[in-house]
């Protein structure tokens, strides 16, 4: 399969609104594309983490094109900047269908832990163009058609946990994330608000896409996070996953969750994408 890589080209005006194209030749079809996101917290990471994700190649091979973007940090630039970097990269993705040879209707989001919840609270939006915008890349529409989800946080609101986990551990980074000076105003109204607002699963719905979630820690029974988890697995835990999957049986969207109890098959993922994108 030809692979045409394109490096660091600017999608935002920021310096880290960079991605990295790979677009595979499909004989002059347009070819479907999967767009990732890296973890690192809202603090680190870089889109060459990719590289290191076994899906990348298989969708090479299975003439899926593959972009990988980085995003800002919340260290200058909290919720929401790093969410709407994901929005632009669907639109500035789909801008360039004609000349990266990628069909504009077959985009999927996959993201690892920060973002993965990037990836899921777009997904989750659904279209977030406006029209009436004097930049054209923000007048284009950024729904895609499936998620992947890599240890993906489904919300960044400490009251998820109400319930489900009676541990010591707040989320790493909140204060950062949500601009504060600290975590004594995590729970002022206005920050509450921002939280329902900066959480992916506040807008699940009927047209929610197709979703595949794969987590790296136990999901026990009956489910729940266990008090001692250490706070790594805490944010990464499968209950993440496993919440948001009921709200999509509500709905019969096609969801798929596997954890360290039911592990992902050999080449699942990839047989879901190639179903979806079909």
């Amino acid at each position: 399969m030809k692979v045409t890589e394109y490096v660091n080209v600017a999608y935002g005006p920021h310096e880290r609104n960079v991605l990295d194209a790979y677009l595979v030749d499909n004989g002059g079809a347009p070819a479907p594309v999967l767009i990732f996101l890296h973890g690192g917290g809202y603090v680190s990471g870089d889109k060459d983490a990719i590289q290191e994700v076994p899906l990348m190649q298989e969708c090479l091979e299975a003439g899926i094109s593959v972009v990988s973007a980085n995003y800002r940090f919340i260290k200058t630039d909290p919720a929401p900047a790093p969410l709407y970097d994901g929005t632009r990269v669907i639109q500035f993705v789909r801008s360039k269908a004609e000349e990266w040879g990628i069909d504009p209707e077959r985009i999927a989001l996959s993201g690892s832990s920060a973002g993965g919840h990037i990836g899921l609270w777009n997904a989750l939006r659904g279209d977030l163009s406006n029209p009436n915008s004097d930049d054209p890349i923000e007048r284009i529409p950024s729904h895609v058609r499936a998620f992947v989800g890599y240890g993906t946080q489904v919300s960044k609101d400490q009251r998820f946990y109400e319930g489900i986990y009676e541990g010591p551990h707040i989320q790493p980074n909140l204060a950062l994330y949500f601009g504060i000076p600290s975590l004594d105003e995590l729970y002022k109204p206005e920050v509450l608000k921002l939280a329902e607002e900066a959480s992916a699963i506040t807008y699940m719905s009927p047209s929610a896409p197709p979703a595949f979630m794969i987590y790296h820690h136990l999901l026990p029974e009956p489910p729940h996070i266990p008090a001692d988890a250490p706070v790594g697995e805490v944010i990464h835990h499968p209950m993440h996953g496993y919440i948001l999957k009921q709200k999509y049986d509500e709905f019969g969207i096609p969801y798929v969750l596997r954890h360290t109890g039911d592990p992902e098959r050999p080449g699942e993922v990839l047989r879901f994408l190639l179903e979806v994108l079909k």
